[in-house]
């Protein structure tokens, strides 16, 4: 297995939260994206290196494996999900409905 760092994953989160919000506009149904609840597998990696430290990958499957020592964890993140300034996220404009 290989993977790719936690940071790119959370930035890869958040523009598919965005992609959403811009795919709903002009919908008649919104959603409100209070939480995001993540599971990963992540590897944590000492590498060999010098300047390597310690680094966090999420597991993907094919690749091949480098020196240095790791272990695999399962990590949990529970994320808020707001705008800039704290607001609600929104996946398409209010628009109300007709009875």
């Amino acid at each position: 297995m290989t993977g790719i760092g936690l940071s790119d994953t959370i930035r890869a989160l958040r523009q598919e939260l965005v992609a959403a919000v811009n795919d709903g506009e002009g919908q008649p149904v919104r959603f409100h994206v209070d939480s995001v609840d993540l599971e990963m597998q992540v590897e944590v990696t000492a590498s060999a290196e010098v300047n390597g430290g310690i680094k966090f990958w999420v597991l993907t499957a094919g690749g091949k494996a480098t020196g240095g020592a790791s272990t695999t964890h399962t990590v949990s993140l529970h994320l808020k999900a707001e705008t800039a300034d704290g607001g609600r996220v929104v996946t398409s404009n209010h628009l109300e409905l007709a009875d």
